[in-house]
């Protein structure tokens, strides 16, 4: 649903819903259609260099992703089935980039025999592994049922089961079908059902890594990467403890309606970064006059490649000139791939942490 409306804005993003099982794809994926009819603004390279170095951080001294053996088989439950593997699956295809730079971090890159949903370029900390790894569709074209079905991969990676790569009227093979071939579907971000997308939390983050460790026989790997992110995020969550919450929008493209995260793992990260949202959870599009009283002490701008943020931020001045956030110029860019729940999502809350609470940060 949401990313025909993005679509149909041509613009903003990952926004809050998705025609795919995560409410918030649909939107992305309108944002990023309309995003292709602006020339592409890089980020900047400071920004890029600090999250690759929070990236090698995160990743250093890893042992190798070396298969224990001994776990398997591996019985997984996903989405009211059981996934059972008697060894690690040797022919994945993933079809979003958060899961595919989640199984990435996890070294499995040579049991992977396709990618497609990455739209953004892939940190440097990734690029080289992925190197050998063929593009099976574009950030918001998947496979086709041919392509999949020929590939024969003995596991698919998506996020969510319904619509999405799926939708047997864009010429999709559906999960049924995979499965009636022997092909098993697992589903990140405990997303199973649209519905289901607007209540995660970031946790769905350590869920996916955990679940993947087990599926690929690198559990101890996974571990450390969750306690390794879930310190970073205390780390985080410890510097703004007890401050005073500020009202808080992100938002993510469009000039009326305007499109805005509020649900899932955007509404939680702003939460955890101190602030306090405006819009309920249901809500992921707001006509001008209910953004211009929504009174916004900060605003998140969250933009895809192809969208230059300046251009949107110029916008929401222009617009909205009353606002606390555009009187005191608290409109902060945040790349929406460090936003979403992915391996990244750790640098974009401490984005939010700092635009929210930058007193909280101070000398560091």
């Amino acid at each position: 649903m949401k990313r025909l409306l993005l679509i149909l804005l041509l613009i903003a993003g990952i926004a809050a819903c998705r025609t795919h099982p995560s409410e918030s794809k649909v939107t992305r994926d309108a944002t990023m259609a309309a995003s292709e009819t602006v020339s592409a603004q890089p980020l900047p390279s400071a920004d890029q260099n600090s999250v690759s170095s929070s990236m090698s951080k995160l990743l250093a001294d890893l042992s190798p992703a070396q298969v224990d053996r001994a776990t398997f088989p591996v019985n997984v439950e996903n989405c009211g089935r059981t996934l059972t593997f008697q060894q690690p699956p040797q022919r994945v295809i993933s079809l979003w980039q958060p899961p595919n730079e989640l199984l990435l971090a996890l070294g499995v890159e040579k049991n992977i025999i396709g990618f497609a949903g990455n739209y953004t370029d892939l940190l440097p900390n990734f690029a080289e592994a992925a190197q050998s790894i063929p593009s099976l569709g574009t950030a918001t074209h998947w496979p086709s049922r041919e392509v999949m079905l020929t590939q024969n991969p003995d596991l698919v990676i998506s996020e969510g089961l319904e619509g999405f790569a799926f939708d047997p009227a864009a010429g999709y093979a559906t999960v049924a079908e995979l499965e009636r071939n022997g092909v098993q579907v697992f589903s990140t971000g405990s997303i199973c059902t649209p519905q289901q997308a607007a209540d995660r939390g970031m946790n769905g983050v350590y869920d996916d890594l955990r679940y993947l460790g087990q599926i690929f026989g690198v559990s101890e790997r996974a571990k450390v990467l969750i306690t390794r992110l879930q310190q970073r995020e205390a780390a985080i969550s410890q510097r703004v403890a007890g401050r005073e919450r500020v009202p808080t929008v992100f938002y993510n493209g469009g000039e009326g309606p305007l499109a805005v995260l509020t649900s899932g793992v955007w509404r939680e990260a702003i939460v955890k970064a101190g602030g306090k949202p405006i819009f309920d959870k249901t809500v992921f599009q707001v006509g001008v006059e209910e953004f211009a009283n929504s009174n916004a002490a900060v605003i998140l701008v969250g933009f895809y490649p192809g969208q230059n943020p300046d251009q949107l931020i110029t916008f929401l001045k222009k617009t909205f000139p009353d606002l606390p956030a555009v009187k005191s110029d608290r409109l902060y860019p945040i790349p929406t791939i460090e936003t979403e729940a992915g391996i990244r999502i750790m640098d974009g809350l401490e984005k939010m942490a700092r635009a929210i609470h930058p007193e909280a940060f101070e000398g560091q």
